[in-house]
This record gives structure tokens, sequence and C-alpha cells, in this order.
């Protein structure tokens, strides 16, 4: 009887919070989904999922073979504005040495870190974006970086205020860290997608083994509410066999000419 009246209390009080102001998300904590980030790595595109919705896309770089991003689910938990680099334990750093602040800086205006010595961070060679080049972090534009990081202090550290961010893009040799409640990201590896009515077929950019191409269309078009008919099952046949070094698109319209009269 008292767990009941407990359960009770909580959920009145949930309630009560709710009406004074509070969002369902802050109340459930950093589970909540209002604040998403998924990378997929052929795509070399970062998007940012607001309340379910994808409100902004990135062109970035992922890590390339052979430094290649682990795939996974993973919190990002700190943005730093204006970092230092030190380099790594790894024998592409070796002679190296740590850099402060500034234009000659690779981690660029901000880093964001998602696991350990991982990060989402700017670049000098923003020419490079579009394909796999890091050795595992994710490299973005700095401008794109600067707004990505504006929407995490949104949700994530609401005190930030804009005044204090103007003054660290102001001041380039101020570095500051900010802990922020977790936000959600995602590492996924899909060749296949459908966006904006358009089927798309991402290089292979790791050269995974044994994948079924055909069988990943199919079901890329399913989960999109697509219907396989016998005239799209045969265009498919050709898409398939495209080389994985390329990247395909293909308008849906076109796809389906022909379906009505199967």
């Amino acid at each position: 009887m008292r767990s009941i009246r407990t359960f009770a209390v909580a959920v009145i009080a949930v309630a009560v919070l709710a009406v004074a102001g509070f969002g369902i998300a802050n109340l459930l904590g950093p589970g909540a989904s209002d604040l998403r980030l998924v990378l997929n790595i052929p795509a070399s595109r970062l998007d940012v999922f607001e309340n379910g919705e994808r409100t902004h896309s990135y062109e970035v770089s992922a890590g390339k073979r052979g430094h290649e991003t682990p795939g996974g689910h993973y919190n990002v938990r700190e943005v730093i504005w204006n970092p230092w680099w030190h380099p790594p334990a790894s024998e592409w750093a070796r002679n190296e040495k740590p850099a402060p602040p500034g234009p000659y800086n690779p981690m660029g205006r901000i880093k964001i870190n998602f696991a350990n010595l991982l990060y989402i961070h700017g670049t000098q060679w923003e020419d490079h974006l579009g394909a796999p080049a890091s050795h595992g972090c994710i490299r973005m534009a700095d401008g794109d970086l600067i707004e990505l990081a504006r929407i995490i202090h949104r949700y994530r550290t609401p005190r930030v205020d804009d005044q204090q961010l103007a003054s660290l893009l102001q001041n380039r040799s101020m570095t500051r860290a900010f802990p922020v409640r977790p936000v959600p990201f995602d590492v996924v590896y899909r060749l296949v997608e459908v966006l904006d009515d358009k089927l798309v077929i991402h290089p292979d950019v790791y050269r995974t083994a044994g994948r079924d191409l055909r069988k990943e269309i199919l079901a890329a078009l399913k989960n999109s509410g697509y219907e396989i008919s016998a005239h799209v099952e045969q265009q498919l046949g050709k898409f398939a066999k495209t080389r994985k070094v390329t990247r395909l698109t293909v308008s849906l319209d076109s796809l389906y000419v022909g379906v009505a009269g199967d």
C-alpha cells in the first residue's frame, strides 16, 4: 500500500513541476530524446535531431581506413572552446608537439568529447571534408561546429549565455571546458538511405566484406514505407552492382515509373 502511495505522490510531483514550467525532457534526465546526434560514416554526414525531427545536417570527415571511427552508441559529455591539442600516444603523432589554441591548432575552435580520446572537432583542412580523412575523430568546419556547440549548450548548459560564448569566440587564447548533461550520439555505418524522396547508395569507404547491398536497398525502401513491386525489383538489380567507390543518387520518382502498370 505504501509503494502505491509513493508512486502516486511521485506522479503528482512530476505533473506539478511540468505545470510550473519544467519540460518533461528535463524531468526525465539525460536519457530524454530532446536532442540526439547521428553520424553516418559512409555519408560523411552528422545529423542533429531535436525532439525527433532532423533539424541540421553537417558535412564531416570520419576516420580514414586504418584509423576507422568505431561505430556504436556514445554520449557527448563535454564541450571545450579554444582547446589545446596534445598529440596522442600513437605512431602517426610521435614527432608532433602540443599546439596551443589558435589558427594552427588541429582541433580548430572547439572539440566535443564523446569517448576516450575521440572528439568532434574543427579542422584546418575544410576542403577535405566529405570523405574519411582523420585518425578516428570527427572533423567539421569551424562555422558548423560553432553552430552545433550552441545547440548543445542551449539544451544541456542553459546557464552558459550568448555573451560568454561571444567572449570565447573573440578571444582565441581563452580555453574553457563545459561539462554537459549527456547527449546521445550514435555512430552508424549505413550504405543505403532514403532521403528527400531519393535513394542514396553511399561508397563503402571501409571496404566492409560480406554485405548484401541489394538486401540493404530493399530494407531501406521498406523501412521508408515504399512497396517493392516486380518493376522495382528489376531496377534494383543494376543498382546493387554499382561500384562501391562512388555515391549513387536515384530519384524515387524515376525508380517507381511504371509501377502502376505492374
